[in-house]
């Protein structure tokens, strides 16, 4: 069960960097999975404090970025690895996506420095979002045939939930009665 949610919501947080289809989160709905408010918890701070590590290699073919550039653009300072064992380097899921933006950037036009900066705005914001994600987290429905995002309820209006309702092409937020739901 914790390696769907952390899949969820890896999803989640790419989806809101690439823009592309969610189609994993609709199989786990599917699935029913329930997760309460303790769990949530636990894996919040297990993700807080887990830092997945990717070679050189799969970060290449992750983002077509090539090895040569990664080792310059590490060099210029604009991402980060850990050395590994047997001196190996080692990026983060967090660098990953960095390298996928810059790359985005650059494609767009702009600069190698301006790439990076744009790339690293961006995963501030993400890092915002993923925290408010798991802050607001109450579990998976399904309302009018798509997944959704069980937000809680407002501060003060104990009655209602926010849900997050992803769509193929856009996610709507809804303020829906409790006592529809249950």
């Amino acid at each position: 069960m914790l390696r769907n949610v952390i899949t969820i919501l890896n999803c989640l947080i790419t989806k809101m960097l690439i823009n592309q289809h969610w189609k994993p989160l609709q199989k786990f709905v599917k699935r029913g999975i329930e997760v309460d408010k303790e769990f949530q918890q636990k894996l919040a701070k297990i993700l807080e404090k887990t830092d997945w590590h990717l070679g050189i290699g799969d970060v290449e073919n992750a983002t077509g970025i090539s090895q040569t550039k990664l080792r310059y653009w590490e060099r210029k300072g604009y991402i980060k690895s850990a050395q590994g064992k047997g001196q190996n380097r080692k990026f983060t899921y967090g660098t990953l996506m960095k390298v996928y933006q810059m790359k985005m950037y650059l494609d767009q036009g702009y600069t190698l420095a301006m790439a990076a900066e744009k790339a690293e705005s961006k995963n501030r914001i993400m890092k915002t979002l993923k925290r408010a994600v798991f802050d607001r987290y109450e579990g998976m429905e399904t309302i009018e045939g798509w997944p959704a995002i069980n937000l809680g309820s407002l501060v003060g209006d104990p009655d209602h939930v926010v849900y997050a309702i992803v769509r193929e092409d856009n996610t709507d937020l809804k303020l829906l009665p409790k006592s529809k739901i249950e």
